[in-house]
């Protein structure tokens, strides 16, 4: 909030105020498209990608690097309507709209690199949650292909922070590995009851402390240009431990998605 503030003065209060009231009225929009169409999120999903209106609104030789770079914000878009319509209860609904609401008024705007890396696990978390639910009315390799995107767009939005030249290779690497992780995840997947309505596969999660390991060890990297235990042990044993209680202690208060 204290970043949020300080933009607000760069960019002027009135400016800032009106960008806080747009984006609330947007996130309103999107929740109000799931609400009033049940059965039928395509309405909400194709507001969040006309909202990228901007992307194609400069010459073609643009719209390919527009396109990576606004990826993770509309992965996370369309993570929010999928996780919204599934809920189906008003209560989920809403409070997913508010913390839409709060990604774009006052996470999205962030620039420091920190803030780019949580953008970046925020939006892996929300994308492959989504996709998970769904992922049972997906072919695997639809489930694997889609994985490998939101891999490769997350890591490369990190990997742009450090100005990385060959950052396009390292995000494919990342992309693969979520992808055949995947693989093993689609044919066994265990998520979590959050609400009544709403569940969380583990693989997000999962994938989520991998990320945090591997961006913990690439800045230890970038650093000197070598990794040393020392710099990677807390977060790797951290990310051993919840791992071991997810695959070990999950029974009982996890459940099958269909």
């Amino acid at each position: 909030m204290v970043e949020f503030i300080k933009s607000a003065h760069k960019r002027g209060v009135i400016a800032s105020i009106f960008h806080a009231l747009f984006n609330a009225a947007y996130a309103a929009a999107v929740v109000a498209l799931v609400m009033l169409l049940p059965d039928m999120p395509w309405p909400a999903l194709v507001l969040i990608l006309v909202a990228k209106w901007r992307v194609i609104a400069v010459r073609p030789r643009y719209w390919w690097a527009n396109v990576l770079s606004n990826l993770p914000d509309t992965l996370l878009g369309l993570g929010v309507v999928v996780l919204m319509w599934l809920s189906g209860a008003w209560q989920v609904q809403v409070a997913l709209a508010v913390l839409y609401a709060l990604w774009l008024i006052v996470l999205k705007p962030q620039h420091k690199r920190r803030w780019v890396m949580v953008q970046a696990g925020a939006s892996q978390f929300v994308a492959l949650a989504a996709l998970f639910a769904v992922s049972h009315l997906l072919p695997a390799w639809a489930v694997i292909g889609l994985v490998f995107i939101i891999g490769f767009a997350v890591a490369r939005q990190v990997l742009t922070q450090y100005d990385e030249k060959a950052a396009n290779f390292v995000a494919f690497i990342w992309g693969m590995l979520l992808a055949q992780l995947s693989f093993v995840a689609w044919h066994w997947v265990i998520a979590y009851q959050i609400t009544p309505t709403l569940k969380v596969a583990q693989f997000a999660i999962i994938a989520t402390i991998l990320s945090f390991v591997a961006g913990r060890s690439y800045m230890a990297w970038r650093d000197d240009k070598q990794i040393t235990w020392n710099e990677i042990y807390l977060p790797v044993i951290f990310a051993g431990l919840s791992i071991a209680v997810l695959l070990i202690l999950s029974s009982g208060f996890s459940v099958s998605l269909p």
